[in-house]
């Protein structure tokens, strides 16, 4: 079997960005290593790890859409919890009923996470 094990988003202030998706996301940074530019979150159903772009975590771009979509049960809970530091943030009714939140963080990577039509 094949799962998903993280994501990971990259970051050019770590501790700035630590803090900011500890808020948004409900999240506990449970290692954070300044001299790697890595940073590892716990509290969410998948892994998230945050990298500064260079110092061994990867070389991905900041700013942009990211490659992935979260969900979340209650996308105004999200939303209501979004440090003030969040920018773009809005919400986009889809074709197929559904909602999706976007918003972005620091670094204007665009975070989007999506709340599905109830069965």
């Amino acid at each position: 079997m094949i799962r998903l094990a993280q994501l990971t988003i990259p970051v050019s202030d770590l501790s700035a960005s630590v803090a900011f998706y500890e808020a948004a996301f409900g999240a506990q940074a449970v290692f954070v290593s300044q001299e790697y530019g890595w940073a590892q979150l716990d509290g969410l159903a998948v892994g998230l790890a945050l990298y500064v772009p260079g110092k061994g975590g990867g070389t991905g771009k900041l700013g942009g859409s990211l490659d992935f979509q979260l969900v979340a049960e209650s996308l105004k809970e999200v939303r209501d919890q979004l440090p003030a530091s969040a920018t773009n943030v809005g919400f986009y009714e889809n074709a197929d009923g559904s909602t999706t939140l976007e918003f972005a963080d620091l670094d204007g990577n665009e975070v989007k996470m999506f709340q599905g039509v109830s069965a």
